[in-house]
């Protein structure tokens, strides 16, 4: 398959301040029980000359571009869209748990009330109407966009490692921007 454009997200992580609105809005538009997440934020504690101080990452499912998730369902209930967003098509998922195991970024949950997988999908129902997804308009400080992949990390403050992220073998679809707006 040939991906004319890698959509993944790119996050500002110097501005994050770590309030959760990315993840309220995720499980509001998802209607997700209480106790499950897509998006997930993440706290650091950070050593500077000065002290330390907090940094923050919000993280859901990277879209990678060789997701361990795909690989491992026996059940065939991943696919890659043409855009190379990840989407798992639950009415496939037997619920045998390989792809939340598999996954290197814990981004995949078995959920409690049916036991079948379940993940961040990009809110691809909104993008295929030209809207943004849910963490992005719900962040508040603008911190979360989504763009194509190979653009975003032709400028130099781009980068696949942040604190508590980084590159791997999957070769996730974020990217961290490392300067603050």
């Amino acid at each position: 398959m040939t991906i004319n454009k890698k959509v993944g997200f790119v996050f500002r992580q110097e501005n994050c301040v770590g309030c959760g609105a990315c993840t309220v809005a995720c499980q509001i538009h998802n209607e997700l029980p209480e106790n499950h997440r897509f998006r997930k934020v993440d706290r650091y504690e950070v050593k500077r000359d000065d002290g330390a101080v907090d940094v923050w990452l919000s993280h859901s499912c990277m879209h990678c571009e060789n997701p361990a998730c795909l690989m491992v369902c026996p059940a065939k209930a991943y696919h890659v869209r043409d855009d190379g967003i990840v989407v798992l098509d639950r009415e496939k998922c037997t619920g045998c748990g390989l792809c939340a195991s598999a996954c290197p970024y814990s981004a995949v949950s078995i959920r409690e009330d049916d036991g079948k997988a379940d993940k961040c999908n990009m809110c691809v129902e909104l993008l295929d109407r030209g809207m943004q997804p849910a963490c992005v308009t719900g962040c508040p400080v603008e911190c979360i966009k989504i763009g194509n992949i190979d653009e975003v990390l032709k400028k130099p403050s781009a980068s696949k490692q942040g604190i508590g992220y980084g590159d791997c073998i999957t070769k996730p679809n974020m990217v961290i921007i490392k300067e603050r707006a």
